[in-house]
């Protein structure tokens, strides 16, 4: 009884002392061992401790190992979790795509659709550049949304969204001051329109409605430009012309009345 109480406790100590022995310097080599759960372990004792690199090669090796485990659909999230800990995001993005297509029954498939939607985003440049990362990122995570609303990540998609939203939306924004600083009305209209009705509920698209109860105001379309400003105000967004707007409005009211 007494060798088989031993012999227990060195199988549980045995992923701990690989960590150890492997912590002490020089490159990380998998470690061969033919139990798949004490794989797992050193796996995920590394990744605790931060190694998120020898991490991945462990639960890149536990697949080869033990190639249909009932834990591969984990290890596979784990995996993809390792390269977005160390900021790898279109790996992560790839290995989070591989557990949805391979692994569609497994419990982390919810949390695979939202973070793949994360690494995209993270993938997204400035504003002023090309934005095809960030409406990736959109899709993504409007049909996490779909699939699963009552995930537990269901309000962390919500308020990753509305960052998604308010990126686009200032990416749309510009196109319409670039046309009205120009004097190309038209067109700064149509951008404007496009801003509130893609992504109304942003600051982007509060400045639209200001910008255009400008132009309508220039063009003497007091009704117009009255609705734009009221729009603007209401929208609750703090921002610099919310002042002007203000005066603005009181103005074309009072002109409005007197005439």
């Amino acid at each position: 009884m007494k060798n088989q109480s031993d012999k227990h406790r060195l199988y549980y100590l045995l992923p701990f002392v690989f960590v150890f022995i492997v912590s002490c310097g020089g490159p990380y080599k998998t470690v061969k061992i033919n139990q798949p759960s004490s794989k797992l372990k050193i796996a995920d004792e590394l990744y605790a401790k931060g190694n998120y690199d020898d991490a991945a090669l462990e639960y890149k090796d536990y697949f080869v190992t033990f190639a249909g485990d009932e834990r591969c659909d984990y290890a596979q999230f784990r995996l993809a979790e390792c390269y977005r800990m160390n900021k790898e995001y279109p790996l992560a993005a790839v290995e989070y795509r591989v557990l949805i297509n391979d692994y569609g029954y497994s419990e982390y498939v919810d949390d695979a659709f939202f973070l793949e939607g994360l690494c995209f985003f993270q993938q997204s440049v400035r504003v002023e550049k090309d934005q095809t990362k960030t409406f990736e990122a959109k899709t993504r995570i409007e049909r996490f949304l779909r699939l699963f609303p009552n995930s537990a990540r269901q309000q962390e998609a919500e308020n990753l969204l509305k960052e998604v939203n308010t990126k686009l939306a200032e990416k749309k924004f510009m196109s319409a001051r670039l046309y009205y600083s120009l004097g190309h009305y038209k067109a700064a209209l149509i951008y404007f329109n496009k801003t509130i009705d893609l992504y109304e509920g942003t600051i982007a698209a509060a400045k639209s409605h200001y910008f255009k109860g400008k132009m309508f105001e220039e063009r003497k379309e007091v009704e117009e430009a009255i609705s734009e400003y009221e729009k603007m105000i209401s929208s609750g967004m703090d921002i610099k012309e919310k002042n002007d707007a203000k005066k603005r409005l009181e103005l074309l009211k009072k002109g409005k009345d007197e005439g």
